[in-house]
């Protein structure tokens, strides 16, 4: 297909310049705000992540799911340095692993010091050290 479309470009039998390629992705959003699932915290990969999220709005305001708890705070963001605020959570009864699981992503934003997209869309925290401490892909928008 890439060789029909270059060879009418040559000929002048297609506007090539609004020629769309099947090959290129559509670009990734280096936008730390929005709505993410987080699917590692501290070290480990996430057992559920089916409702774990984390939402950095705009407004500063931080919220989400522990995939136990809901949770919302406050936030800022200069450049790629981040700065969360206290968050509150509900008290829902969870068993254990989803216990464990929403004290590792509530240290990791309590200890997080940066927040970036990286080249592959992946949202990445990372520790004043310099370590990671919390991975997120985009959550898909809905409609």
């Amino acid at each position: 297909m890439r060789l029909l479309v270059l060879s009418l470009c040559l000929t002048g039998l297609a506007a090539c310049a609004a020629a769309p390629s099947a090959e290129s992705p559509a670009p990734i959003s280096r936008e730390v705000h929005g709505t993410w699932v987080i699917e590692q915290a501290r070290t480990e990969p996430l057992l559920d992540k089916r409702r774990a999220r984390l939402v950095l709005g705009r407004d500063g305001r931080l919220s989400g799911h522990t995939s136990c708890n809901a949770m919302n705070g406050s936030f800022t963001l200069q450049g790629d340095a981040l700065r969360i605020g206290p968050i509150a959570t509900t008290r829902m009864a969870c068993g254990p692993l989803l216990l464990e699981q929403e004290d590792r992503i509530l240290t990791a934003l309590e200890i997080a010091a940066t927040a970036r997209v990286r080249p592959d869309g992946l949202l990445e925290l990372r520790d004043a050290d310099g370590r990671g401490v919390l991975r997120a892909t985009r959550a898909p928008e809905q409609p």
